[in-house]
């Protein structure tokens, strides 16, 4: 990686000062710029016209660091996105891109996003991968009122390595999310001279480094491979750097038509499997964590229920079995977490509601 690239290349230090100024209470965000502020006032121009940065490392004491605890990762979709770099993985046309917009709605609109809360704020998406045309579909097929959504701005072309112009554009227009989609497209090209590790490696640190000195979340969107490893994140697109360069990583898996399962994995996020179904608007319903879900059967019975068949007559009727059947199965239900039994009816739970919810265009 060249010195140019190591530092903001068209801002200077009368632009942090102005950063530290309208930071307010945002403690991260204040403590982000006076740190980039020093890193521009450190930059010195070399002989060759290039910009180099003199560097020394900070010290910070034991008793230090206990008397001024550092601030916390926090998370911008709460407990599911943390602020760093998010790489999301998956296989071509399995809908890892609209997920990412699904997100990238939401927070710029403030709106929860499958009961969670998020911390709203301007988001920026960079589709290189899509035409105008088809974003434009996208947004009309899913029904999103881009009237109330003035905090989405979109690039639709980079200069692949122009590290200087993310910097530059982010210290002009702050945002809470970037997206990078697709970031193989995004990153320098590499140099089959040198080692795929190391030029990876670069780049993602780059955008690690951004991410979390300027507390927010860059999601960057790669593919999986063809082959299947029992470790959902070894089929991850690129070397090993990839996977350990990012700050969480999220791997969507195609389990159907429609059924999709993110898997979750970070340094600040809890390991999770999250069962999601795609409707036909473009958007994903949450359906329930992968240790939860119920088979085919169980889902007929709980449809059933929903619809107010809960007398042992009434799904005998609608569902054509036994007598004995249906107990059978209410006991299974209750055991697994789905029904309750006041007064001997069976009646959902809030999980059992929420997946049937979420799953009535495919009951």
């Amino acid at each position: 990686m060249s010195a140019e690239r190591d530092v903001p290349g068209s801002v200077d230090a009368p632009v942090y000062a102005h950063l530290i100024e309208h930071s307010g209470n945002r403690r991260e965000q204040r403590e982000a710029a006076e740190r980039r502020a020093t890193k521009a006032a450190a930059a010195q121009p070399n002989g060759a016209g290039q910009t180099v940065e003199i560097w020394s490392p900070e010290i910070v004491m034991t008793e230090t660091l206990i008397a001024a605890p550092p601030v916390r990762p926090k998370f911008v979709i709460n407990g599911l996105l943390p602020t760093g770099l998010i790489y999301l993985a998956g296989r071509p046309k399995g809908g890892k891109s609209l997920l990412a917009l699904q997100m990238a709605v939401a927070v710029a609109s403030g709106t929860p996003l499958w009961g969670r809360d998020v911390d709203a704020g301007r988001c920026w998406y960079i589709d290189i991968e899509n035409a105008r045309w088809r974003v434009y579909d996208r947004l009309q097929r899913a029904g999103i009122d881009t009237a109330h959504l003035p905090d989405l701005a979109w690039s639709f072309e980079w200069k692949r390595g122009n590290q200087n112009a993310l910097t530059a554009t982010l210290d002009r227009m702050p945002v809470k999310l970037l997206v990078i989609d697709v970031w193989a497209k995004f990153r320098a090209p590499l140099d089959r001279r040198q080692d795929q590790y190391e030029q990876e490696s670069a780049e993602l640190s780059f955008l690690a480094r951004e991410a979390n000195e300027r507390a927010m979340s860059i999601i960057a969107v790669g593919h999986t491979t063809k082959n299947e490893f029992a470790d959902i994140y070894a089929q991850i697109g690129g070397s090993t750097a990839v996977a350990g360069g990012a700050d969480a990583l999220f791997v969507l898996r195609n389990e159907g038509d429609d059924r999709r399962v993110l898997h979750v994995t970070g340094r600040d996020v809890a390991d999770s499997r999250l069962v999601l179904r795609l409707g036909d608007d473009l958007q994903f319903r949450f359906v329930c964590d992968a240790d939860n879900v119920a088979t085919g059967e169980q889902m007929r019975y709980l449809a059933a229920i929903y619809r107010g068949e809960r007398l042992p007559a009434e799904l005998m009727t609608a569902l054509g079995v036994t007598r004995q059947a249906v107990w059978q199965m209410i006991r299974r239900l209750q055991a697994g977490g789905y029904v309750t039994l006041p007064g001997g009816i069976p009646s959902l739970t809030p999980i059992a509601r929420q997946m049937v919810e979420a799953m009535s265009e495919s009951l």
